[in-house]
């Protein structure tokens, strides 16, 4: 008796500082278009997905978008801020695991990024980093154009709910499928 109330004050404490060894972590097999669609339901979940990478920043490589046959679109980031993505992945289709991440738009922002004319990533919809290509479009006047365009389609989205959900998974792991 002593014993089993010993290891059940051994397993709160240990569950209570977090201290504990924790069994390898269990990765939720699914499709991009069911993660997007459930995405409340996975987040800060370990997931594996497989998808098309269609684009990649071309600033620093940290962020890629992968894109389902559907035409659903998820944002993947190295889990460590300092790694980039090979360029190789572009592309090509590979498979992924990582943390779900959810980040929210709302009209407060659309609102604020179309007051100040910023271009935004098609990637996630912060501000464009790529300084060059930013400038161009400002000096060529297309910037104009583009920013309608672009909160146009953020304000169409927003007539659904009154929030967007943008899914990004923090990879842990990326590798072509083929390998």
């Amino acid at each position: 008796m002593k014993t089993k109330f010993l290891l059940i004050i051994l397993f709160v404490a240990c569950t209570i500082s977090g201290n504990c060894q924790q069994s390898p972590k269990e990765y939720f097999e699914i499709s991009v278009d069911d993660l997007i669609a459930k995405a409340d339901l996975y987040e800060n979940k370990n997931v594996e997905v497989i998808g098309l990478i269609v684009h990649m920043c071309g600033v620093d490589g940290k962020k890629m978008k992968l894109k389902s046959p559907s035409g659903a679109i998820l944002k993947i980031v190295p889990n460590d801020s300092e790694e980039s993505f090979d360029p190789a992945f572009k592309k090509q289709l590979v498979y992924v695991q990582g943390v779900v991440e959810i980040t929210r738009i709302e009209k407060a922002y659309v609102d604020k990024m179309e007051k100040e004319g910023t271009l935004l990533c098609h990637i996630d919809h912060t501000p464009c980093k790529d300084k060059p290509w930013v400038n161009n479009k400002i000096e060529s006047g297309e910037d104009i154009e583009i920013v309608k365009k672009d909160i146009a389609n953020l304000r169409e989205q927003l007539q659904e709910k009154d929030y967007i959900n943008f899914v990004t998974i923090r990879s842990v792991k990326v590798k072509l499928l083929d390998e």
